[in-house]
This record gives structure tokens, C-alpha cells and sequence, in this order.
């Protein structure tokens, strides 16, 4: 390569940039730099483009070099700071993941009152129901027969709609996370902890969850006769299958992490 490649030049910038850095990681990372920038450039090569343009093209889809080196800098002097980012977009994954949970249940909810019926979906038997809220339910629903009545399906709508309106919002915020990953991640400004970590949380958050929620829906299927068991019922699966993907994930990173057998054991 001639000293005004453009690749030569972007590694020469870098390494301007990064003497501050300890020599053998600043070495490190200007192989991994060159051959990711080579490689990127012989591909376009092999597609007909020319070596400069296609040296030139590789080095401003990398990043500009002072924004490679100030991440760099920052992952290795404040490492905190980089521990509170991570646990940011790990809390924002799971939030994420829970909402569309959430959301999953309203449709199973929906399904639970199409084939139970309100009152098993979201009655509330002991409940004291005020003059203003029955004028208020019986007004938007003419075609009830009594106020408790109108209160259920007023109850049992909520059930479905803000469950299904929570799921909305967990996708939105799942594709915002997933976008900001792929332009940020890189950089190191937008990545999770370890898989085994958010998964062991994942786990004992969904497990937890699925387990009181079942408790409640066969307490209240024993004590109110199944009145309003359905609202439990239709989140204990979600959750409960929620942590067994999350333990199925867990599983596959501990695998992951375990070191090789050695080879050669005598046995005794």
C-alpha cells in the first residue's frame, strides 16, 4: 500500500489518537482495525470498485477516529461508568421483553373472557360500588342489567385493553433498544451485561412472577368460586413461559462458558 491509502492514513490518525492508551492494547486494536478495514475493503474490491474508493468507503463506514478513540478511552478509564451503561440497557431490554409479556396476556385474557365470560376474567365480588361509578358504568353500558354488571365488563375490558396497550409500548421500546444497539453498540455506548446475567434476572423475575400469579388465580378460584381468577390465570402462563425461555438461555450460556475437557486424563 502506497503512504496515501486511505486505510494507512485513517491508522496513522488512530494511532495519533490513541497514545495515551497502554502500547499493547493500542496495538491490538490497530490489527483488529486493519483487518476489519482491509477486509471490508477487498469485498467492495471483488464488486468492482476501485481500491482507493473502496479503501476510502470502508474507513467513513467505520467511524470517524477520534469518536473510535474517545470510546476507547472511556471503556478503559471509567469503567463504571460503562458497568451503569450496560445495567441501563439491560434494564431497558427486560422492561422492554415485560411489556410485550404483558401484552401477550391481554390476548390470552381476551381469549379467557370470550370462553369464561367477564365474571371470570375480572369480577370483584367484595367490592363496595359507588352511586357516581355506577352512573358512570351504566351509562356506557345501556344494555346491562344491573350495575355490578356493567362495573365487570367495564373491569374486564380494562384487563384486555391495558394489557394489549402495554405490549404496544414494549415493542416500541424493544425496536428503539434493538436500533440503538446497532448504531451505538459498537462504540461501546449501548451494550447489556453478560447474556449469563440478564438471563439469571430474566429467570427469576418471570418465575417469581408466573408463581404468585398462578398462586392468586387458584386462591381465587377456591375462595370467590373462579370470580375474577381469569385476570391471574391469563398472566401466570405468559410469565411462566417467559422464564422458561430465559432458563433455556441461561443453560446454553453456562454450556458456553464451561472450559473443554482436558485431553488426555490418565484414569486411575
Amino acid at each position: 500500500m502506497t503512504p496515501d491509502s486511505p486505510i494507512e492514513a485513517y491508522l496513522d490518525r488512530l494511532l495519533l489518537e490513541l497514545r495515551s492508551q497502554p502500547p499493547r492494547h493500542v496495538r491490538q486494536l490497530l490489527a483488529e482495525t486493519e483487518a476489519h478495514l482491509r477486509d471490508t475493503a477487498d469485498a467492495a474490491v471483488a464488486g468492482g470498485m476501485s481500491r482507493a474508493d473502496a479503501e476510502a468507503d470502508a474507513v467513513e463506514r467505520f467511524g470517524p477516529a477520534p469518536v473510535i478513540a474517545q470510546a476507547e478511552r472511556e471503556r478503559s478509564r471509567t469503567p463504571l461508568a460503562t458497568i451503569a451503561r450496560q445495567c441501563l440497557a439491560s434494564g431497558w431490554f427486560l422492561g422492554a421483553v415485560g411489556a410485550l409479556a404483558v401484552g401477550v396476556s391481554g390476548l390470552v385474557a381476551a381469549l379467557l373472557g370470550a370462553i369464561g365470560g367477564s365474571r371470570f376474567l375480572a369480577d370483584n365480588p367484595g367490592r363496595l360500588l359507588s352511586a357516581s361509578d355506577c352512573a358512570r358504568w351504566l351509562g356506557a353500558d345501556p344494555g346491562a342489567l344491573s350495575c355490578h354488571q356493567a362495573a365487570v365488563a367495564d373491569w374486564a375490558a380494562e384487563t384486555v385493553y391495558y394489557r394489549l396497550a402495554a405490549g404496544l409500548f414494549g415493542a416500541v421500546a424493544l425496536a428503539v433498544f434493538i436500533v440503538a444497539r446497532r448504531r451505538l453498540g459498537r462504540l461501546g455506548h449501548w451494550t447489556v451485561l453478560p447474556a449469563a446475567v440478564v438471563d439469571t434476572i430474566a429467570l427469576t423475575l418471570f418465575g417469581a412472577a408466573g408463581a404468585v400469579l398462578l398462586a392468586m388465580g387458584v386462591s381465587t378460584v377456591v375462595v370467590s368460586s373462579g370470580h375474577g381468577a381469569g385476570q391471574w390465570l391469563s398472566a401466570a402462563p405468559v410469565a411462566l413461559a417467559a422464564a422458561a425461555v430465559f432458563g433455556w438461555r441461561l443453560l446454553r450460556d453456562l454450556r458456553l462458558a464451561e472450559p473443554p475437557m482436558t485431553a488426555g486424563l490418565v484414569v486411575a
